[in-house]
């Protein structure tokens, strides 16, 4: 494996910012490290790199033990979140910068440069400075700092968040097929979803400097391990309600209609809007909001005392105040313990509408 991460904190003063986590990352992956501002994913990116010191812990690339090296020594590169462009030198000096301090001979910087300048269609932009490049361009030249060297290990915190929507979805596709292309362990800092979901072959979903659940986007979106997780992922994220015990088992506050068998512990029903229907025989709701957006509606309803949102495939054709039924699959539930907000997969699903 490429990097290893094992009991790793990291303290500022009585704060604790990384909270023992432990992950690896295989040869050629491409990680995403995934949370809110403040989750510590960004400490983590900084311990790994070096640029801070570990309280304990340890972190290994490759067969070395790299905790306590300086951070030239640990054979890796990096992007940020800033670019951290020289605004004095130009592209091209730029991202020959770490092979000049390096010692490598004129020859061999300008063959590597051709190389990436080609790679990441940089050639008419060389003799540029920062203030002359747009921010995709300057990301571009950023990327190709870290890309020149060739390093097995390339880190990248939250590269895209200072691009425009639509330069973000193309650098998504670009970053991805580049890292494909050169077999490149990546790991990827992000606080954006879409980002992490649609580019990384596992995602470490952080929370108050722990992992919170760490799996294949497929796995955090069909399973999540927590309440958490559920309302983290997806967009709009999974509806989370509470059941109350009714007759015969368990179902939503108001309703006879009976979703779960009794159980231990009181529950929480997770449902995401794109698997809920309108149904001539399901549960009653009331529209309160509706939202098109062209390839699809999205609803918001409330049930009883409690919310959810409805996720519909075109013109829903619905009003505000209209009074509607909603339906499901049994399959598409999911329950979660309601005083430690973790999954409950042992609950018995009943016919629902």
């Amino acid at each position: 494996m490429d990097i290893s991460v094992s009991h790793l904190v990291k303290d500022w003063g009585t704060s604790r910012a990384v909270d023992d986590i432990s992950f690896a990352a295989e040869k050629g992956q491409f990680i995403a490290l995934l949370g809110p501002s403040g989750c510590g994913k960004s400490t983590t990116l900084r311990l790994i790199a070096g640029l801070d010191d570990a309280t304990s812990g340890t972190i290994a690339i490759g067969d070395r033990d790299v905790t306590r090296l300086m951070p030239a020594k640990r054979g890796l590169s990096m992007v940020f979140q800033s670019y951290a462009l020289f605004p004095h030198l130009t592209a091209a000096e730029n991202i020959l910068f770490g092979l000049s301090v390096r010692g490598f001979s004129k020859g061999e910087q300008q063959a590597k440069l051709k190389l990436t300048a080609d790679m990441l269609g940089l050639e008419h932009l060389l003799d540029r400075r920062p203030s002359q490049m747009s921010g995709g361009q300057q990301q571009r030249v950023a990327l190709g700092r870290a890309l020149i060297a060739e390093t097995s290990v390339c880190l990248l915190d939250e590269p895209l968040s200072n691009l425009d929507a639509k330069l973000r979805a193309g650098m998504r596709t670009e970053i991805r097929s580049l890292q494909k292309r050169l077999g490149i362990t990546m790991l990827y800092v992000t606080h954006d979803q879409t980002e992490a979901m649609s580019m990384a072959d596992q995602v470490i979903l952080m929370n108050g400097g722990r992992i919170e659940q760490a799996g294949s986007p497929t796995d955090l979106y069909e399973k999540p391990a927590s309440v958490f997780a559920a309302r983290f992922i997806g967009t709009p994220p999974m509806n989370v309600l509470d059941l109350a015990k009714v007759e015969g088992g368990m179902g939503l506050p108001g309703s006879m209609r009976l979703l779960a068998a009794q159980t231990s512990g009181e529950l929480q029903l997770g449902i995401r809007p794109e698997h809920i229907h309108l149904s001539d025989d399901g549960e009653p709701a009331v529209v309160q909001a509706s939202e098109y957006f062209g390839a699809d509606t999205i609803l918001t309803c409330c049930i009883g005392p409690q919310s959810l949102q409805v996720r519909l495939p075109g013109r829903a054709g619905v009003s505000e105040g209209a009074a509607i039924r909603l339906g499901w699959s049994p399959t598409a539930l999911q329950f979660f313990d309601r005083s430690t907000g973790l999954r409950r997969d042992d609950v018995t699903v009943f016919k629902n509408p």
